[in-house]
């Protein structure tokens, strides 16, 4: 099966999602969805308004289920409550056709790991694991040329870091430059052809061409 085109898949979010996800998006919530991945959102004062919320939004979702033909399922649906006062996250589950669906720590939205304190620490150790992971079997290519390793290293390692980084690099902290550091390092000993022990101010001035 041949992978949907970028209008492909505006079609089908049109025809799919379209009512779903006709709601105003303000400070008070709002909703968005991406093929068949629907997220939505509520902000109020209490714990207990945010799950009426909730609860009123999966009841909006049985409703289009129905109209639409398409299927909401409760083991694939995940509720996190966001808040930094850890007293203040409520357990309750909510009830999607008859079963309870608990609140998680993290869920992942379209790619990305979104804690219920917003400090994506898990989303950056993901991030920077699987770039690490990237760059070093870029070392491993032998007889590149320093251009075609800069432009696989663009290629192939960068995107999987900097994916959606404006969303969560705001969490971004100098105690977690660790790993990213060892990414660049990996990424430069493959571009300039040094081992991974020579610093890398020396890798700097090593000649790229």
């Amino acid at each position: 099966m041949r992978p949907l085109k970028r209008k492909q898949q505006r079609l089908l979010y049109t025809s799919i999602n379209a009512d779903l996800v006709q709601r105003r998006m303000d400070a008070n919530g709002g909703a968005t969805a991406f093929i068949d991945d629907f997220t939505a959102w509520v902000s109020d004062p209490t714990a207990q308004s945010n799950l009426e919320g909730i609860q009123s939004i999966v009841e909006h979702a049985t409703e289009w289920e129905l109209r639409s033909g398409a299927t909401l399922e409760a083991k694939k649906t995940a509720i996190v409550h966001c808040t930094r006062i850890a007293r203040e996250i409520d357990t309750t589950p909510i009830v999607i056709k008859g079963q309870p669906v608990h609140p998680q720590e993290s869920a992942k939205i379209l790619g990305v790991v979104m804690d219920n304190r917003l400090q994506f620490r898990q989303h950056i150790a993901r991030a920077a694991s699987k770039g690490l992971e990237a760059a070093m079997e870029l070392t491993r290519i032998r007889g590149l040329s320093a251009k075609t390793a800069r432009q696989l290293f663009a290629a192939t390692v960068i995107p999987v870091v900097d994916y959606a980084s404006n969303v969560w690099m705001h969490a971004y902290k100098d105690k977690l430059i660790g790993p990213i550091n060892r990414i660049q390092r990996a990424g430069a000993q493959a571009i300039v052809g040094t081992f991974m022990t020579v610093g890398r101010p020396l890798r700097r001035l090593r000649p790229t061409s």
